[in-house]
């Protein structure tokens, strides 16, 4: 999806010191710090800092840059563009933070150029990034839904309040098809379906609170609210909101942000509780009978929780369907970000159960349907689809790796070589 913008040397030489043109420039260096390759890499930078580095800093316009090769070098004046956003995170039309994504090999450090300036100069020099992310309401599936070019989710905006699974066999954006009018989203089609039964769990990555050993579930609520923060060729984020959630013994407000990347087949669910509640919370997906199930519960500082299920657990199609296709697989995950206190499998949920830090939590929800990409025409060269419980526990197990090593990013200044 990447493709090469190709720049004069005099050109870069000029905008580094700030040209009659008037662009400038920022560079930073993106380090995996794994012996693992980390392909599309996601990478946040706070607005805020970038202007320190730069003052006259301005998001309204810009690409990013990266040389093709592991030193940095761009001797030919041939440098990769990588499709990039500014989201607008508090809603007051300014730019909060700047998302792309960079491949990253085996302890590889990449240095990437931002490049700024007038949007007539700019747009001339960047292209067009394909919308790789969406997020959408409707009351034609039931609330809030968002999705990447591989898998698509949506929760329920009632008191069920669960994450279900729309799976693709295509790699397009379909919610908006989902919520057309008349369009039956259960049925079996080239581009992919509902394929998963929530029945009374929480769904995939849900959130309910522990409470006397029992899931509560966000259903007494004095008042829901939900906002579609941004949406773009990079990620997508919505957030929910629940005020005045009746826990028996207390009442809380919980806020979720949900952050869904392209190419993933998952999503990150943070949460923040007002006022912090002294309760344990959990996440997890549903339970199916006769799944595999596998798990990670290492109580070490800075490890990742983590839950994981495979096998035949794909609905069959039709709204009434309750039974699952034979012969299908479907693999979930859950890797929580907390610190976790037990492992809980009974007929409704497998969770993982947690305690807040400072009120807030963090988990990473995943599922991988082995009929990705049967329908894409032409087919991927690289298909990346996952068809095993092998290869899911292997993603599985990368995206721990993500989420207990971090990418490193540095944001550089004008004296600093790279």
């Amino acid at each position: 999806m990447r493709k090469l913008l190709y720049v004069l040397l005099f050109l870069f030489a000029a905008v580094s010191t700030r040209s009659a043109e008037h662009l400038g420039t920022i560079r930073v260096a993106i380090e995996n710090p794994t012996a693992e390759a980390r392909p599309a890499s996601d990478i946040v930078l706070s607005i805020a800092e970038l202007r320190k580095v730069a003052p006259d800093f301005s998001p309204g316009a810009l690409f990013v840059t990266c040389a093709p090769d592991s030193a940095g070098s761009d001797a030919k004046g041939e440098r990769e563009e990588l499709p990039s956003q500014v989201d607008d995170l508090d809603g007051d039309g300014k730019g909060d933070e700047l998302a792309f994504q960079i491949d990253l090999a085996p302890r590889q450090k990449r240095i990437v150029t931002i490049t700024y300036g007038g949007p007539d100069q700019i747009l001339r020099m960047r292209h067009s990034y394909p919308q790789r992310t969406d997020a959408l309401f409707s009351h034609k599936i039931e609330g809030l839904g968002w999705e990447s070019d591989r898998i698509a989710f949506r929760v329920y905006f009632d008191p069920r309040n669960a994450i279900d699974i729309y799976g693709k066999h295509r790699r397009t954006l379909q919610l908006r098809l989902y919520a057309s009018p008349d369009y039956p989203y259960h049925e079996e089609s080239p581009e992919g379906r509902d394929i998963f039964k929530v029945g009374e769990s929480i769904g995939i990555g849900g959130v309910g609170a522990w409470v006397n050993g029992r899931i509560a579930k966000a259903a007494d609520v004095k008042e829901r609210k939900w906002r579609i923060v941004s949406t773009g060729p990079v990620r997508t984020i919505v957030e929910l909101e629940y005020v005045a959630w009746n826990l028996g013994a207390q009442t809380v407000t919980m806020t979720s942000h949900i952050t869904q990347w392209a190419g993933e087949h998952g999503f990150y669910h943070c949460i923040a509780v007002v006022p912090p509640a002294a309760l344990a919370f959990a996440t997890g997906f549903p339970a199916k009978h006769g799944v595999t199930l596998a798990k990670s519960l290492s109580a070490s500082p800075g490890d990742i929780a983590w839950l994981a299920s495979w096998g035949e657990q794909v609905v069959a199609p039709g709204p009434t369907a309750t039974e699952a296709i034979h012969g299908q697989n479907l693999g979930l995950a859950v890797l929580v970000d907390a610190q976790p206190m037990q492992c809980v499998e009974n007929s409704v949920n497998d969770l993982l159960t947690f305690t807040l830090r400072d009120g807030a939590a963090t988990w990473y929800a995943m599922a991988a349907w082995d009929r990705e990409d049967t329908e894409q025409v032409p087919p991927p060269a690289v298909s990346g689809a996952i068809t095993t419980n092998d290869s899911f526990l292997a993603a599985v197990k990368g995206q721990s790796s993500r989420m207990r090593s971090p990418t490193i990013v540095k944001i550089l200044t004008g004296t600093e070589s790279d």
